[in-house]
């Protein structure tokens, strides 16, 4: 193999010197070890990050990154509708939803917030004489419950020069590989650094194979997933475990708008990944401001799912939406305090009560709401989760926010948090991963 990454075409089977890698799915089933092996060292060299070199690349590569998100934004793009459905088909997800879910991962990726968090990473490097070097080769493994959620995390790597892999999940082996080849048609040498392959977890050898390697881990997915690399791994894994986002508001204060844009935040993806709520904490001091709110919450649903339309969900799917509202339901017939509106296509789903239990994960549009009747009880509530939840979305007073903030930058959690307005969740700023101490470390070279 020459310095460009040799790629197996999925149409003719041959191999082509190509500066990319943009494998189907079905073509990495059966790699050997060895084969991978031969690639991956074929593709690792040592990182750019800020050498002599790094101006130059650094230009290009923001030029890149930026005419690729304002052609994913806009879906603008020659493959668009060919990689939508395919998508779909994934993640059975309905067009319109996925279209807005996906353009938002790409609206943040400017050319001037690109170089602002350059410019940040620069300059905290120079206060650092002994800054560390950068990894030869990262291993990003993706989760599969919507597409793009590590795509933040690759465009910095790339902007560094640091060579990385993205393991696509097998649900949803499509979204990286359709990126990459649209960042080649802007620039061949700047996406050479980044390879898309997919195979099934079954393949133990495959992803032995990377790891023996030694490259720097950052995976995303369940708590157990990540048990099971910390085995494999040990100190060189940056895990994205299990992670949830919440919202605060007042019952008296919100607003209609401020109910509408919390809703787009639920229908975004159905719900699904860490940035979509799991529960809106409702500061009332009578259960009949509650019930309200998810009279009002219901409402918007029902009428924003007409834009937003709900999607192909599985039988499987459908019967786990079942057995949530089974459980509310008998909740309520026992005489608990519970506020339940349930259309009967399971399109969406709103529920009020006095005590949720927020381990458990819920999507598809369903809408907890939370009973708390101070604003000290939604800060017990924080700390009692405080290594889970991802950000929030507030609605509250100004001296409520700066005790939320400061009670948070107090706690110096390893993975920290966004604080953002509601309808805001799903578009998080380019630098958000800063707050983030591992991340910030592996970024900027800097040990906190």
């Amino acid at each position: 193999m020459s310095n460009n990454l040799a790629i197996m075409n999925s149409e003719n089977g041959d191999l082509a010197q190509q500066p990319y890698f943009v494998p189907a799915a079905s073509d990495l089933k059966r790699i050997s070890p060895a084969e991978l092996t031969s690639l991956l060292l074929s593709f690792r060299r040592p990182a750019i990050g800020f050498a002599e070199n790094a101006n130059e690349w650094q230009r290009r590569s923001v030029q890149a990154w930026h005419a690729v998100a304002r052609a994913w934004e806009n879906w603008q793009f020659p493959e668009a509708e060919v990689v939508l459905r395919r998508l779909q088909a994934n993640t059975r997800m309905s067009l319109p939803v996925l279209r807005e879910s996906i353009a938002n991962h790409f609206r943040e990726i400017t050319a001037d917030a690109i170089n602002a968090w350059l410019d940040e990473v620069r300059e905290a490097r120079a206060d650092e004489p002994d800054a560390m070097k950068y990894p030869s080769l990262v291993f990003v493994i993706a989760s599969g419950n919507i597409p793009g959620a590590a795509l933040q995390q690759v465009v910095q790597l790339s902007l560094l020069g640091i060579p990385t892999l993205v393991k696509s999940a097998s649900a949803e082996p499509d979204f990286m590989p359709a990126v990459f080849s649209a960042l080649a048609q802007q620039d061949a040498e700047v996406a050479s650094r980044l390879m898309a392959l997919s195979w099934p977890r079954e393949n133990i050898a495959a992803s032995d194979a990377v790891l023996a390697l030694s490259p720097q881990v950052i995976a995303l997915g369940d708590d157990g997933t990540m048990q099971q690399l910390h085995v494999k791994t040990g100190g060189t894994l940056m895990p994205f475990g299990d992670r949830f986002s919440a919202a605060i508001i007042h019952a008296k204060s919100a607003r209609v708008q401020t109910l509408r844009k919390l809703v787009y935040d639920y229908l975004m993806f159905d719900g699904k990944g860490c940035l979509s709520p799991q529960v809106v904490t409702v500061i009332a001091e009578q259960w009949q401001e509650v019930e309200q709110l998810a009279t009002h919450f219901a409402g918007i649903l029902a009428e924003d799912s007409a834009k937003w339309p709900a999607g192909n969900w599985s039988a499987s799917d459908h019967a786990l939406i079942q057995q949530w509202r089974g459980e509310w339901q008998a909740r309520r017939a026992a005489g608990e305090n519970i506020v339940l509106y349930q259309p009967a296509d399971t399109s969406w789903t709103v529920v009020a009560a006095e005590e949720f239990d927020l381990e458990q994960r819920i999507a598809f549009r369903a809408v907890r709401l939370l009973w708390v009747k101070s604003f000290d009880d939604v800060m017990l509530i924080l700390k009692n989760y405080s290594t889970k939840i991802q950000a929030l979305a507030v609605e509250i007073e100004d001296h409520e926010h700066a005790q939320l903030v400061l009670d948070l930058d107090e706690q110096e959690e390893v993975l920290g948090r966004i604080i953002c307005e509601p309808g805001a969740l799903q578009r998080p700023a380019f630098a958000w991963m800063a707050i983030n101490k591992q991340w910030f470390e592996l970024t900027y070279g800097v040990i906190c």
